[in-house]
């Protein structure tokens, strides 16, 4: 078993990595980078916090989370068909992160006071996006940071936060002194060696559990979920950057058509869906109910049974997902910020300031509080995006479904600012 499974995730972080065909292909790239942000952003703690909530039903909690995900996703999909503005002929701002909507000409259907709202929202939204990824890098990093001291068994939140300080510091000063290109080339290959783990836990899991109700020794545990059925929901609301990622690929707007944006991230939402569901059913039957506990480790400990080889790949994938996630998004805030001030503030200064607010975050809280307060941020920018959909939606009166349109958009922006309000760590 510990043989396959390294096979499996060499393999495939390979194929990934180097097939010319996947490498040099535009809807694979368009594909990836919402996909690998989803699943960065909070695969490997993800049954552990919701079956501590939900129980043996962390399952259909999951699948819960992961159907408002997709429906945010499609209003998301909404705005970047019919809410992107026109190309303009003075546009082009630097970064591939940056959105390319800030400057240029407004959609012909929308009146004077209907452009002027669209404008505030899609501005407000990224204000708040910018700060939803400054957070987030500090999820990422403190998640880093738990991870690798707990394979050397140490739980102790000072030097986590004098590890994720460290990385803090480097990127920041990396970025000042030459900007963050040369630590992004290695997404690529950090990406692929994630999915390729992913491939490989799966796959154990699946083995595992095979093997287990051939000889008719699988049953679910008992999982009680929590009692006080509010609180539960206000914790798997504060979860919601878990499945948060796929808004990337509407910032790819400089490199892929609208269509292909659109088809690739609703695959994304898709294949990240079926990995979510699969991983948080198949790793069930592992949980031990006497020693359920809300941690973001906990699925370390939780697959060694499994085989042997198993934590290492999930500590190796945790460092290098994490890494790669708080360096894209570093780099996604810096851009945003260069369409703030148009282009009036030096990126040296932009890498600096993300970097002293990342650190007094990660000194100011602990990982489940970040992760609460990013999933918060997160889903104000949806509502806010949900916003947008609705004001575009009733500028379209030969839009097919429009009211139904406006209608599931308010709903969802209601239900993302319910989160942005109630969401809460776990405990």
């Amino acid at each position: 078993m510990n043989a396959a499974i390294v096979v499996v995730a060499l393999v495939m972080a390979a194929v990934f990595a180097f097939t010319p065909r996947i490498r040099t292909s535009s809807a694979w790239k368009a594909t990836v980078t919402p996909l690998s942000s989803i699943m960065g952003s909070g695969f490997l703690v993800s049954a552990p916090l919701i079956a501590a909530e939900a129980g043996v039903y962390a399952p259909f909690a999951m699948a819960a989370l992961l159907l408002v995900a997709f429906a945010i996703g499609s209003m998301i999909r909404f705005n970047i068909r019919f809410a992107e503005p026109e190309p303009g002929p003075d546009d082009g701002v630097p970064g591939h992160r940056a959105h390319r909507g800030h400057h240029q000409r407004t959609r012909a259907y929308w009146t004077s006071h209907e452009r002027h709202l669209v404008r505030s929202l899609e501005q407000l939204s990224h204000v708040v996006l910018a700060g939803a990824y400054v957070i987030s890098v500090t999820y990422y990093l403190q998640l880093m940071s738990a991870f690798l001291l707990d394979r050397f068994g140490v739980s102790d939140l000072l030097w986590s936060r004098v590890i994720a300080t460290t990385v803090l510091v480097a990127i920041a000063v990396v970025g000042a002194a030459w900007g963050l290109a040369v630590l992004e080339r290695l997404e690529t290959y950090a990406i692929s060696l994630n999915l390729g783990m992913i491939t490989a836990l799966l796959v154990g899991l699946i083995v595992h559990d095979a093997s287990l109700a051939a000889t008719g020794q699988i049953a679910l545990p008992h999982l009680v979920p929590d009692a006080n059925l509010p609180h539960a929901a206000r914790v798997i609301m504060g979860l919601l950057v878990v499945v948060q990622g796929f808004e990337t690929s509407r910032f790819l707007g400089s490199e892929h058509s609208t269509q292909e944006r659109v088809r690739t991230m609703r695959v994304a939402q898709i294949v990240a869906s079926a990995i979510y569901l699969a991983f948080v059913t198949l790793t069930l039957p592992l949980f031990d109910p006497s020693e359920l506990e809300a941690s973001v480790t906990a699925i370390v400990r939780l697959v060694a049974p499994v085989a042997v080889v198993l934590p290492s790949l999930i500590v190796i994938t945790a460092v290098g997902s994490q890494l790669s996630a708080a360096v894209a998004d570093d780099a996604a805030c810096a851009g945003l910020m260069r369409t703030f001030f148009a282009n009036r503030f030096s990126p040296r200064w932009g890498y600096l300031t993300i970097g002293v607010v990342t650190i007094a975050l990660t000194w100011l809280t602990d990982v489940l509080l970040i992760i609460s307060i990013a999933s918060r941020a997160f889903a104000l920018f949806y509502a806010l995006q949900c916003g947008v959909t609705v004001v575009t939606a009733y500028s379209r009166d030969e839009l097919p479904h429009r009211r139904s349109i406006m209608v599931a958009a308010l709903v969802l922006g209601l239900a993302s600012l319910a989160i942005t309000v109630l969401g809460i760590p776990s405990e």
